[in-house]
Order: structure tokens, then sequence, then C-alpha cells
């Protein structure tokens, strides 16, 4: 007992270093456990001696973590991301068995070892992914959304997956036809007294539990629910990890499920360290020597194909190349339960050990290469960019926009159809404003098209959907879409293409004002600074401070947010305000390209103020803005210049 206490007291030591290490490198938490396992782990420093109990608990991790999940998913979330979760997520996980299948063939395995080694790998880490896009403010983009229905997707096919290991192996009792009918019974029985719980039972048991008022017997309740739905199924021959995901989803439909949530997450946090811990224990650091090419060029293949598979899976649903790719980079790491599924396929006797350490050391070293996969997303989407494979998605898009297609002049475009996006299209129509809509979710394209909606589908950062909607002609552009990359990449854009049309972004952070602003956006409201002031506004009120003095601290802030952001921002307020008192002058902007003839000169020797009559008021570089330049600033390749000039200046032959 003492040695497990102490093991236990190594490994969450391990946890809280690696944790925090991975929060200095800004790496999700579960690389640093990982990693902490491998050292503390038999193979080197051996600080762990009782891994057989270790791995029991973090079994019992996995059923919480899988309760956790059910618990988290609901059918109103199904309902919400139905487009990406069924198509999406069916062309990522078949997609990626079939070609991991196939690509398996000359290695010897059996036909059951590979079709099921398919489906292992199409998993990808619930864990890591999730907690990468929270952390860069991505969930909610449309990439984001795409990869959340494909997890979950993926999260509840690891429960039949599982259910396929001993009807592959032929361990199942019988064979055939009676295995597949044997299986489906007992599934269709669990099914049965799942509807049933959540009909009868559940709400009957948490009711007369709530009534006491007591933590401890709510809590005692809902674990006891887990483990003995976990139970049952186990002992109709089917798994922990169906009884605790179904448990979970029966639960999530109730009135109790986000306290049940709140009180199993400290477990399931704690737990599931011990999971990634006792997996970095299992690797063999020998094995990984002595088949370090093997194991090399299989981490390159799953880091090639699952990314790919999951693009391909993100351009079925109607999400452009750029997002696409940012979905798929996201998905290309083998997860934490195709270890779980690899070692039931072990346990039923498809799979041996060899095989086991082999999709283990794959699965450490993709998810260490996620977070860099990640980050190279976007440049790898630029690039793509600019291949014949986004001219031919974008004229695909035209065509299909070509039957809908208006005339529009002096309007309102308007990027992304969220809430704020529909309440401005309402308020223009009301006011008889003409108006245009460019959105990336192809249902909702759809949907407002057929209530009338004048609405194109693309990607407004692409030059051709921008000419679609004539945002040339556009008196004022609107971005308000949940992509902070994507806004930069429109705006940018929309000032080049429209140099007088009035921009205004709605970001979630203060972060993103100033790169915007910087980029020619006239206007930046901050989800972050606007909730701020309408919550102390209300509260004030509330507490009766006179509403002359709320007014005087609302100005206060504004004033010392503005002070505390620097770059573009009251340059671009001055701009705006010379092109009303000077019509004859207009701001452009412009990126030098490989040809411009610009390139090596400075600001003073490049005759741009005499040869063209135009003036520089700033450069962007690598993200950063030099505003007011001197003279002798050389201009590099890529470098996006803001100048005025003459409003019919063009700027295509110094590009």
């Amino acid at each position: 007992m003492l040695s497990l206490l102490i093991d236990l007291v190594v490994i969450f030591g391990l946890s809280v270093l690696a944790t925090l290490v991975c929060h200095r490198l800004r790496l999700p938490s579960a690389i640093g456990l990982l990693v902490g396992g491998v050292l503390a782990g038999p193979e080197l420093l051996g600080l762990v001696r009782n891994l057989h109990e270790i791995e029991l608990l973090a079994e019992i991790g996995v059923v919480l973590l899988l309760f956790v999940i059910g618990l988290e998913i609901s059918i109103a979330d199904l309902a919400r991301l139905k487009r990406y979760f069924s198509i999406g997520g069916s062309v990522q996980f078949f997609g990626t068995a079939a070609v991991v299948a196939a690509l398996l063939l000359p290695t010897g395995l059996s036909p059951q070892q590979m079709i099921y080694l398919g489906f292992v790998a199409a998993l990808s880490s619930t864990a890591i992914v999730l907690r990468m896009l929270q952390e860069r403010a991505e969930l909610e983009t449309p990439h984001g959304r795409s990869v959340l229905s494909i997890l979950i997707y993926q999260d509840i096919g690891v429960v039949p997956v599982m259910l396929m290991a001993p009807l592959l192996a032929g361990t199942g009792g019988s064979s055939g036809l009676g295995a597949i009918g044997l299986l489906l019974a007992k599934v269709a029985l669990v099914g049965a007294f799942g509807f049933c719980a959540y009909r009868w039972l559940v709400p009957f048991v948490l009711e007369r539990i709530t009534r006491t008022r007591s933590s401890e017997a709510f809590l005692l309740g809902v674990f006891t629910l887990c483990v003995g739905i976990a139970v049952l199924t186990q002992s109709l021959g089917l798994s922990l990890a169906l009884g605790a995901f179904l448990a979970g989803f029966i639960l999530s439909e109730s009135d109790y499920s986000h306290q049940a949530v709140a009180v199993m997450l400290p477990f399931r946090d704690v737990l599931m360290s011990l999971f990634f811990v006792s997996i970095g224990m299992l690797l063999n650091v020998g094995f990984l020597l002595s088949h370090t090419w093997q194991i090399g060029l299989l981490t390159a293949g799953v880091v090639l194909i699952k990314p790919l598979v999951g693009a391909v899976a993100s351009l079925q649903v109607g999400l452009p190349l750029r997002n696409s790719v940012l979905a798929g980079v996201a998905l290309g790491q083998v997860g934490e339960f195709s270890l779980v599924a690899t070692k039931a396929g072990v346990t039923a006797g498809l799979l041996n050990q060899a095989i086991f350490q082999t999709v283990l050391d794959v699965a450490v070293l993709s998810m260490i290469a996620t977070p860099f996969l990640v980050a190279s997303g976007p440049a790898l989407a630029r690039w793509l960019g600019q291949t014949p494979l986004q001219r031919l998605q974008e004229s695909r898009r035209l065509q299909e926009s070509a039957r809908s297609s208006h005339t529009y002049n002096g309007h309102i475009l308007i990027v992304g159809f969220g809430v704020t996006g529909r309440n401005l299209a309402h308020a223009a129509r009301r006011s008889d404003v003409s108006y245009a809509v460019v959105e990336v979710n192809a249902g909702i394209v759809k949907e407002a098209r057929a209530q009338g909606e004048p609405i194109h589908y693309g990607d407004a950062s692409q030059p051709p959907i921008l000419e679609l909607v004539q945002a040339k002609a556009a008196r004022a552009i609107v971005v308000v879409i949940d992509d902070p990359a994507g806004a930069r990449r429109v705006v940018e854009l929309c000032r080049r293409v429209a140099p007088d049309a009035y921009i205004l972004v709605r970001s979630r952070y203060l972060r993103e004002v100033e790169a915007l602003m910087a980029l020619g956006a006239d206007e930046v409201i901050a989800d972050e600074l606007e909730v701020s002031i309408e919550v102390f506004s209300r509260v004030l009120a509330r507490m009766l401070v006179p509403r002359e003095d709320i007014k005087n601290l609302i100005g206060d802030v504004r004033g010392e947010w503005r002070r505390m952001t620097r770059g573009l921002a009251r340059e671009a307020t001055a701009v705006h305000d010379l092109r009303v008192t000077v019509p004859n002058l207009a701001t452009h902007s412009l990126r030098l390209g490989a040809a411009s003839p610009l390139l090596g000169t400075t600001i003073a020797t490049s005759g741009l103020r005499r040869q063209h009559g135009i003036t520089v008021l700033a450069v962007t570089r690598q993200e950063e803005t030099i505003g007011n330049p001197p003279g002798e600033l050389a201009f590099q390749q890529g470098d996006v210049l803001f100048v005025i000039g003459p409003s019919d200046w063009e700027a295509d032959q110094i590009h």
C-alpha cells in the first residue's frame, strides 16, 4: 500500500511539473504527461513500480472520460452540428480506416487486423485537440465546429470499434451471422435499458437524491449510475466504455447534467492524468530504438494521411479550402482512444504486443507533433490557396452562386451570418438599405436563401467571392465572423479591393484590435470591451450611481483602452476624416510582390511622391506596423504599404 501511495505521489508530482512546463511552452499538458510517463517508466528512470495497479486506475479514468463525454454530448448538439457530424464525421472515420487498411496490405497482417487497425488510426485525440482549439479561441470558427463534430463522431465510434475486436478475433462465442446477430441483440437490449433508464429510472432516483440537498449523496448516486451501467454492459459481453458512455448520454438529457459534469470533472482530470502517464510508462524505448525507421515512416504516414482525409471531409460539408486545411491538420494524430481500442484488440486476441507497442509509439510521436502541425496550418493553407485547387473550388462556388446573383452598388457587405449578421441584415432590410451577405456555412446559406436573403456561399478572403458581391462598390463592409485569422485576411483584402469603404469588424478579444486596425479596419468593436462596459454600467445603475457618473466612467474606460492600443488606430481615424473633407484623395494599400520595382529602394529614393503623387503613411512587415516610417526605410518583399494619393491612382505597376 505504501509503495502504491509513493508511486501516486511521484506521478502527480510529475503531472504538476509537466503541466507547468507545457504551460510555459504553450503545449497541451497531455504531451508533458506522456513524456513524464516515459521518463518515470521502467525503461528509463524506473520511478514507478506498481505498474499494474496504476493501469487499473488509468482504466477507471478512461471510463470516467467516456462518461463525461456522454454527459457533454446532447441531442441538441448533434442536431446543431448535424451536417458536420453526419457527412464530415463519416467521411473522416471510414475514409481514414479504408486508406490505412489499404496501405497495410504489404505488411502481411490478416484482413481482420488491417480493418481493425484502420479504425484505430482513424481516432484522434479529443483531449489535445479541443484544448488547443480553446486556447487559440478557434472552437467557434468554421473549422473548429467541423473538428468538434468529427471528434464527437469518433468518440461515439470508438464504442462499436471496441465491440468489433472479439468479433474479428473469432472469440465472441460464435461466428458469422450468428455472432453479428448476437452482438446486435445485446446492443438492442442495452439500448432498451438505456431508454427505460432515461425515461423513468434516472429521473426517479436523482429527484429523490436531490431532495436531500446532500452533495455527497448526489456524487455517490452519479458515480453509481456510471459504474453500474458500465458493469451491466460488460456482463453482457460488451465493454465498460459502452456502458460509461451510455450512462453519460442518458444523464445528459436530464435536468441534472450540468451538476453531474461539475462533480465528475475533478475525478476525470486526475485519473486521465494517470492514464496519459501510464501510457507513457508503457512505451518501450528499446522497441522504439530497434524499429526507428518503421515507426518513423508510420508516424510520417499518419501525419500526412489523416490531415488529408480530414481536409477532404471538411470540404465535403462545404467549408472553404483554408478552413478545411486547418481542420485537417488539427486531426492529424493518433489519439488516446486509439490506445484504449488497441488494448481491447490485444485482450480479444486480435492483436499482439508488438502491434500494441507500434501503435503506442506512433500515437505518442504524433501527439507530440500536433502543436507543430497546427502551427503550420495557416502557412500550408496560404500555399494551397495559390494552387489551381483553390481556383477550382472558387469557380464551383461562383457557378453555384451565379443562379442567384444580384447587382449591388452602394450597399452593405456583411461577412458572416451569425446572430450579429442576421440582426444587421434585418435592420438594413427594415431601413430599405441594400445589402449582400457572404457565408461559408453551406447549411446556413441554403436556409437563408430559401427565406429570400441575398446571401452567397463562399470565403470572403478570396478575390472572386468579393467580385461576385461587388465589394468594390460597397459603401460599408461589416466583418462578423468567429475566426480571428480569417477576419484579418478579409479586412486586408477588402481594404485593397474597396479603399473608400467603411470597414467595421466585430472581434471577440481586445488583442485582435490593433492588428485589424493596422490592416485597414476603420473601426473594431471588441466583445471583451463592450460586454465589460455593459456589465459594470448595469451593476452601478442598480447600485443607484448617477447616470452621468456612469457615462463618465464609460468614457474613461474607452479612453484608457484607446491610449493602450498602438499602431494605426489614430491614423486610420484621421485618414477616414481626411477622405471626407478632401474628396480627391483616397487611401490605398498594396503588398509588394517578388517582381515589384520598389524592392531594395527606400521611401526617399523610390520616387513614389515625385512620380505617382502618393505618400506612405505606414508599412506592415511580418505583423509589425511601422507608422510614419522614416525616409531611409528600405522596402522588402511582402511589405504592405498604406498610402494616400489621388483617388484614381492604380497600384498595379509597383506591386
